[in-house]
């Protein structure tokens, strides 16, 4: 049991803890008088959420014809921006461009600090439940010294970055997306099952569901219970050559999914042949942004 328990959390730590920080700092002093690298027509401000106390950097890059029109834009919500940001907007836009997805709003929910207090927060945020230190092997509880803070995070989502974002930005009304991958993608079905008319899509890449053995697959058994319909346009992946760890809850929980026939849901999981856990981060745009849009593009 505990070599299980160690092969859960060094997947999830691994999962992240060797990605880069996003800004270096240079050694070469001819450098210092270089500009930055940009994301065009975007930009940054810190909200302090009033409900868990956590400062969030948050990410807004706009679409090309935001400022040229009176236009509403989908928005789409997603986690790690710390890391994946620019990678989600420059394909977003190549694909606008290519009339394969409309122009949307990304809204990046971010981390301050670097890579520790990245996987500090994502651990704290996109967990369901906390698990006791006691429980996890000793060499994991720094790198998991809180958890069990998705209540409070999708609290901040709903009630303080939501209005804000819909108070400052041109929306379209309703039409919001949800993406997150491995602890974020947890997260989304986290989401899905707590407050399933609060995003009109949503996106869960390689989604974490081993966590607190298969607690999500029970939260959607006790869904089941009390919804006849779940409505969102669901796209859902895990490739093909990830470990067993994530494949079988994820395999379980889209059978269940497909058992209930709930009304009105539009499931589109997908196994994503010769995928790993790293190199099927870009199928948040290229196949979950494009399947969840497919209807919608103009």
């Amino acid at each position: 049991m505990k070599n299980y328990i160690q092969k859960i959390f060094l997947t999830l730590f691994f999962c992240w803890a060797m990605l880069p920080a996003l800004q270096l700092k240079s050694q070469d002093k001819a450098t210092d008088k270089t500009t930055p690298v940009t994301i065009h027509r975007s930009q940054v401000f810190n909200i302090t959420s009033k409900i868990n106390g956590v400062t969030y950097p948050i990410f807004v890059a706009l679409p090309g014809s935001y400022s040229t029109s009176n236009k509403t834009y989908p928005v789409v919500y997603m986690l790690d921006a710390y890391s994946s940001f620019g990678v989600m907007v420059q394909m977003a836009r190549l694909l606008a461009f290519d009339k394969e997805i409309p122009e949307v709003i990304i809204v990046g929910i971010s981390s301050e600090g670097g890579s520790k207090e990245f996987n500090y927060n994502r651990a704290r945020d996109f967990t369901p439940t906390q698990i006791q230190q006691e429980k996890l092997p000793e060499e994991f509880r720094s790198t998991f010294p809180i958890s069990g803070g998705a209540e409070k995070f999708l609290g901040f989502i709903k009630d303080e970055l939501i209005p804000y974002v819909e108070s400052n930005y041109r929306f379209s009304p309703g039409d919001r997306t949800l993406e997150g991958h491995s602890l974020g993608g947890l997260f989304v079905f986290y989401s899905l099952f707590k407050e399933p008319e609060l995003f009109k899509r949503y996106i869960a890449i390689s989604p974490a569901l081993l966590w607190d053995n298969g607690l999500l697959l029970k939260q959607e058994e006790k869904f089941s219970k009390n919804h006849n319909s779940l409505a969102p346009i669901i796209y859902t992946a895990v490739g093909s050559l990830e470990s067993e760890l994530f494949k079988g809850p994820w395999k379980q929980l889209i059978s269940n999914l497909k058992s209930r026939e709930y009304a009105g849901m539009k499931l589109k999981p997908e196994i994503a042949e010769g995928e790993t856990h790293y190199t099927i981060i870009p199928y948040i745009v290229t196949h979950g942004l494009k399947s969840v849009f497919s209807e919608d593009v103009k």
